[in-house]
């Protein structure tokens, strides 16, 4: 009896001097009284409010995660665009006119970053956090923020991430090959969008001193770490593995979409296999501390690199026999080190999705009113 309420108060909260479980008592026997479950009910069913999304059918949860982000995203990105328009000294018809020229322009470098912010708060963090508020009593559980099964989830995740760095590169130098098997008009566009996409990050990742690298590695290490996991693995991640009933199909078409999203095609590849091993991460962990931190190393690991002029944007992925030997041995390594995660990890599609059995508490599910 009285399920949805036990949910709704833990243990040891006290209201006017009354535990849940006085709660409880004290509403069961005004329940006898002839005609009180009719005042009862309706507030059964407000109590319950904000859990309803989590008992709707996973594709109508898509369906409404999708409408509440293009809403979220349009009120903050109107919000914002005229916050960076009036701190840049710009027009807000000047930043929406922009093009892909104007972007890799040094002295519009401050706009650029305002508008990651924007883009953080009304897609990547807004949304996934106001959804998870409407499908569960604990929203934060309910999108992944909590602690991992075992602490030391957290470093094989760090060990994982750095050895994925030379899988990842593998990858793009087997993409590049396979973007120069397709047609040339189709080649072509692959390497415009490239072009187009590096001049952006060329622009964000110019970094003058140690100010400036901080800066980068807050809007480009942090930001996109703590969002996208909480976009696609928190939320579109647990959706779709609820949509395919299985947790290996929703991990990898998460990972193709995390991707898709980026819309840069010559590194397609090495991407969707960084979201297929966040993604594997955060499910067998339980937690998306694990894959935030490991997402958060490997972009802060690039931008090292980059600062310290061990890389840039513009260098083809290496080639080689060795190189292809360091790779497929990454590769290796990564598939043991997740392999072992999964043997560690107490997760499983049961544990993760228990069967929801959605009754009125004041009335009998063997015989409702």
């Amino acid at each position: 009896m009285f399920s949805d309420l036990n949910r709704h108060f833990d243990k040891g909260i006290v209201l006017n001097g009354l535990t849940h479980a006085g709660i409880e008592a004290r509403m069961l026997n005004f329940a006898q009284i002839p005609g009180a479950k009719i005042l009862i009910k309706p507030l059964a069913g407000a109590l319950n409010m904000h859990t309803y999304l989590r008992n709707k059918p996973a594709w109508m949860q898509l369906i409404i995660f999708g409408g509440l982000t293009g809403g979220i995203l349009f009120l903050v990105f109107t919000l914002g665009i005229s916050i960076v328009a009036r701190i840049n000294h710009l027009s807000v018809i000047q930043i929406t006119s922009m093009t892909p020229a104007d972007y890799a322009r040094p002295e519009l470098a401050g706009v650029i970053k305002g508008l990651l912010v924007v883009q953080f708060f009304g897609i990547f963090f807004i949304p996934p956090l106001v959804f998870a508020y409407l499908a569960d009593p604990a929203p934060l559980a309910f999108a992944g923020i909590r602690p991992p099964q075992k602490r030391s989830f957290l470093l094989l995740g760090l060990l994982i991430m750095i050895a994925a760095y030379f899988t990842v590169e593998f990858l793009g130098t087997l993409n590049e090959f396979i973007v120069h098997l397709l047609p040339k008009i189709t080649q072509q566009w692959v390497e415009s969008g490239e072009s187009n996409a590096n001049g952006t990050l060329e622009n964000i990742l110019n970094m003058k001193g140690p100010a400036d690298l901080l800066v980068t590695i807050f809007l480009v290490g942090a930001l996109p770490a703590i969002g996208e996991e909480l976009f696609f693995r928190g939320i579109l991640q647990k959706l779709f593995i609820q949509i395919f009933k299985s947790a290996w199909p929703g991990i990898i078409f998460t990972g193709f979409l995390f991707s898709a999203f980026h819309m840069q095609f010559m590194g397609f590849l090495p991407r969707m296999a960084l979201g297929i091993i966040l993604g594997t991460l955060y499910w067998y962990s339980g937690s998306l501390f694990t894959s935030m931190l490991g997402h958060f190393v490997f972009n802060t690991i690039n931008i090292l690199l980059i600062y310290f002029k061990f890389a840039d944007l513009d260098s083809k992925s290496p080639s080689g026999i060795l190189f292809s030997l360091v790779g497929v041995a990454s590769l290796a390594l990564v598939v043991f080190l997740l392999n072992y995660l999964r043997k560690k990890s107490a997760t499983t599609y049961a544990t993760e999705f228990p069967a929801l059995t959605e009754f009125n508490s004041f009335e009998d599910p063997d015989h409702p009113a």
